[in-house]
């Protein structure tokens, strides 16, 4: 009778092995790498300019709602990730006025018009060095 042998043969569990750490890590790395990407120009760097649009919102607008949600406590001091994210893409003008209402007023229940919303939209962003296009905006 032949002598069993101690390589990978007679056991092939040990090559599953070594590859899952390589598959999960190459994965991690992706979901990583899209992740940072998905993100608004102000969620991986400081942004100065963005932070004081956000404290000139809380100062004006802290105590007004949208939806259910109220500015200062739910979205700015929260913080909450989308308002977040949607409010730098508004302020660095990746989307026009309209899509930001809108998309603010779908996601939270409220009306575009309201007064939270509308409050939001009269704060200022000229100090916003690079307009969007006025083509690019519909």
């Amino acid at each position: 009778m032949a002598a069993a042998s101690s390589g990978p043969v007679a056991f092939p569990c040990w090559r599953r092995r070594s590859d899952r750490p390589a598959t999960f890590l190459r994965s991690l790395a992706l979901l990583l790498v899209a992740a940072a990407t998905a993100c608004a120009p102000d969620a991986w760097r400081p942004d100065s300019r963005f932070d004081a649009f956000l404290d000139q919102v809380q100062d004006r607008c802290g105590n007004l709602d949208v939806g259910s949600r109220r500015i200062g406590a739910n979205l700015i001091q929260g913080p909450d990730s989308y308002f977040l994210d949607l409010t730098s893409r508004y302020f660095h003008r990746e989307i026009s006025l309209e899509n930001y209402a809108d998309a603010l007023a779908g996601t939270f229940s409220s009306d575009p018009g309201s007064a939270g919303i509308r409050c939001i939209l009269a704060v200022p962003r000229s100090s916003d060095p690079m307009p969007m296009p006025p083509a690019l905006l519909q």
